[in-house]
């Protein structure tokens, strides 16, 4: 019985349980804003082409992260709109970046080469295999965006299926290309 007691007493000791501590262990230090007005969480990811695409290397320009996964119908719809964005403005500073947020488990590579191939799309295309750029954002579904200004800033954040070429997501856009 002894022991019992002097191990329950170690352990109300040792794990330190007051308010303050229950209250910081709760936030992270690590926890990242990823708000408009919160400054984008840089990577460096190679494309479906091999090519090196890192978000801090395109400051100057507005960036839109679109995350899709490839089993998500409404993603496969919206991606029509993203590249219709891009090939819309992209002579006036915009960079559409679609992160597949699929492993290879959820989706063959095969599979998504076909899809993109079939669709012609013309943005740069990410596959985030190992969820890094999803956890940096904090992506948990697909579909989310995020548009980031010229200056690294993310200024729109859109969470769930939209119409991606409406005026909301087209009227952001068009106002952070002319502040260029």
């Amino acid at each position: 019985m002894k022991k019992i007691f002097l191990a329950l007493l170690a352990f109300a000791f040792l794990s330190g349980c007051n308010a303050k501590n229950d209250e910081d262990r709760t936030k992270s230090s690590y926890a990242v804003d990823l708000s408009a007005g919160s400054p984008a969480v840089d990577f460096l990811y190679r494309d479906m082409n091999n090519k090196p695409f890192r978000l801090s290397e395109n400051k100057g320009k507005v960036v839109l992260l679109y995350f899709w996964r490839m089993k998500c119908a409404e993603c496969k719809v919206e991606l029509r709109a993203i590249d219709a964005l891009q090939k819309k403005y992209k002579e006036k500073g915009l960079i559409a970046v679609a992160v597949g947020a699929d492993s290879m488990h959820s989706a063959q590579l095969y599979e998504v080469r076909q899809f993109f191939d079939k669709e012609g799309f013309s943005f740069i295309k990410i596959r985030d295999e190992d969820g890094f750029v999803a956890e940096a954002y904090s992506v948990m579904r697909a579909p989310e965006v995020f548009v980031i200004d010229r200056d690294g800033i993310i200024a729109l954040v859109q969470k769930g299926p939209a119409d991606r070429g409406a005026a909301g997501l087209t009227g952001a856009i068009e106002k952070l290309l002319q502040e260029g």
